[in-house]
């Protein structure tokens, strides 16, 4: 797995879903310092050995390979060979270039030098499904979850492969766990998972901002309109806020009301409104209509909320859509 800098993940999810599929997590890296040749205290006399294989990249990968252990025989205090970080990003080099099987080659190498840690396990699993063969990126997936339980990048795409997530629909989707990284005010520990339309991030098209996500809360039973008022402001602000490109002096604050749906004909648990700042497409100020179900599962002592948004109106064919969106049946299920 890349190394994803906080925040970049969902800006680039909300700017470019329309073209994403499902493989779209990996969007952003943070390059350490290492993985620029600028080595750290312990490895000041060492170079890159990532630089000095990308300086020879117009070999093969099999030749690549060979050289790289010919460096280690040869020049084995010469080269940072201790940090994974140095083939991990010649292997995302490859696999962004579209050269899967070499990719795989460098993450199978990868795996062979450090067979102890769980990342390289988890880049092999990124190679593997890159490549369509998903049996083996789920054994790399699960080895690496093995070493590493706190891995949810390889949790997420196991569920995935395993047809576990908890939507079920088509629609290009992402992980999050609590707590979130852009909404730490959130008092919540369990998962989000997000799911949008083609369209859904261009003001020209019927499903603008149209889209659907669902948490699955630990240890909770119940929430309260109020609850979700303050809790849905605090997720807006920080989505808008701390990751659009948006002129900070522009925005406002999100405002948020719910009431109990008491219509007995109507499945909605909650009903409301949200008006927030499209900071990702129009840079205006946006309303958003909501409905929301909630669930409780005995069984994981989960609270499941589904949510569901379009700024159209609820009489409008965009909530006949949105309602193709369902929980996955035996979500509930341990």
């Amino acid at each position: 797995m890349k190394e994803i800098k906080p925040g970049l993940r969902i800006l680039a999810f909300a700017l470019i879903c329309a073209a994403m599929n499902t493989h779209g997590s990996e969007l952003a890296n943070k390059i350490t310092p290492a993985e620029k040749g600028i080595m750290t205290k312990g490895n000041q006399e060492k170079r890159s050995v990532y630089v000095k294989l990308h300086q020879n990249k117009h070999l093969t990968v099999e030749e690549l390979i060979a050289l790289y252990h010919q460096l280690k025989r040869d020049a084995p205090n010469d080269y940072n060979f201790e940090n994974e970080q140095e083939l991990n990003r010649l292997g995302y080099d490859y696999l962004e270039e579209g050269k899967i099987r070499s990719a795989i080659e460098v993450f199978r190498l990868l795996v062979s030098e450090f067979p102890d840690s769980a990342n390289p396990y988890d880049s092999l699993g990124d190679g593997y499904r890159a490549a369509g063969e998903d049996s083996l990126a789920i054994v790399n997936y699960e080895r690496s979850i093995e070493l590493n339980p706190g891995n949810y990048h390889a949790i997420d795409q196991v569920n995935i492969l395993k047809g576990l997530e908890l939507l079920v629909t088509d629609w290009g989707k992402e992980f999050f766990h609590f707590p979130l990284h852009f909404a730490e005010g959130i008092p919540y520990r369990g998962v989000e998972e997000v799911v949008f339309p083609k369209g859904w991030i261009e003001p020209d098209s019927d499903d603008f901002w149209s889209y659907v996500f669902v948490w699955a809360l630990e240890n909770k039973r119940e929430v309260t309109a109020e609850e979700l008022e303050t809790n849905l402001a605090l997720y807006f602000d920080g989505l808008i806020g701390g990751l659009s490109r948006t002129d900070q002096s522009k925005l406002i604050k999100a405002t948020v009301q719910f009431d109990r749906n008491l219509d007995t004909a109507d499945e909605a648990t909650f009903t409301g409104r949200l008006n927030i700042f499209d900071g990702f497409a129009t840079q205006e100020p946006l309303t958003l209509n909501a409905r929301i179900f909630s669930d409780y599962c005995a069984e994981k002592e989960q609270l499941i909320l589904l949510f569901r948004f379009s700024p159209k109106a609820f009489e409008d064919a965009i909530w006949e859509k949105l309602r193709t969106v369902e929980v996955r049946p035996t979500v509930c299920e341990k």
